[in-house]
């Protein structure tokens, strides 16, 4: 039986694209599995692991006030299919028009990327399956949902790039050599400064780890719209 709580909203014809953003939002929880055994570390799951990055994307766009306001208005997939159709062309040419400052091109951008690599590192994701699923992100956000509005930056690309090497080949090989070494009975603090270096060893225990109850999302039509509601299924 349901129980616990019920989040229920009136889905308008309106209000479609935000409705349909807010159940992206929704999808890690509907794609949790039965948690690994205590102390066992969480293996890779593509869909679970699409889904968090999907609904911190989507996240993403609803935090950001310029990208928010401006997708339901300005998007339109020809500008996303003459990205696609002269790639080159329209990164270099976004990347021209890219005037955001150093502490979102080359601070902010980097920095998203190589936590995402470490989530997907974490998560036992190999070097290239990494590099694979990032540069996905990274193509999707730029030539897809900012490229719906505008060009797509090459400054961009390249730093979302080597935030993702750096995370891969840098950051968590070190984190592992700290972790390895702490297990070893190595506990001096430089080794723990080393096992930090890759925070989602902790964040994926406690997101992955913990038992919780099941999720289903629900749908009924009604005048003007739908009823959409997401229910706890549990014992």
């Amino acid at each position: 039986m349901p129980h616990a709580f019920v989040l229920q909203w009136l889905l308008m014809r309106k209000w479609l694209p935000l409705a349909l953003v807010c159940v992206v939002l929704l999808l890690p929880g509907l794609a949790l599995k039965v948690p690994a055994a205590e102390g066992e570390r969480a293996k890779k799951d593509l869909l679970l692991d699409a889904a968090v990055v999907g609904a911190a994307v989507c996240a993403y766009v609803l935090v950001i006030p310029d990208t928010r306001q401006r997708i339901f208005r300005e998007a339109s997939l020809a500008k996303v299919w003459q990205n696609f159709r002269y790639p080159f062309y329209s990164a270099r040419e976004g990347g021209r028009k890219d005037h955001n400052g150093f502490w979102v091109n080359y601070v902010g951008h980097p920095l998203s990327y190589m936590a995402l690599g470490l989530f997907l590192k974490e998560r036992g994701y190999s070097n290239l399956e990494t590099l694979v699923f990032t540069q996905a992100v990274n193509i999707i956000w730029e030539y897809v949902i900012e490229g719906s509005m505008w060009q797509p930056s090459s400054k961009d690309l390249v730093s979302d790039l080597g935030g993702s090497l750096a995370a891969i080949y840098v950051m968590a090989p070190l984190s592992n050599i700290g972790e390895k070494r702490i297990a070893a009975g190595d506990r001096r603090w430089g080794n723990y400064l080393l096992c930090w270096l890759n925070p989602f060893k902790k964040i994926n225990g406690l997101v992955f780890g913990c038992r919780r109850n099941t999720l289903a999302l629900h749908a009924l039509p009604r005048r003007g719209g739908a009823t959409v509601g997401l229910s706890w299924v549990g014992p």
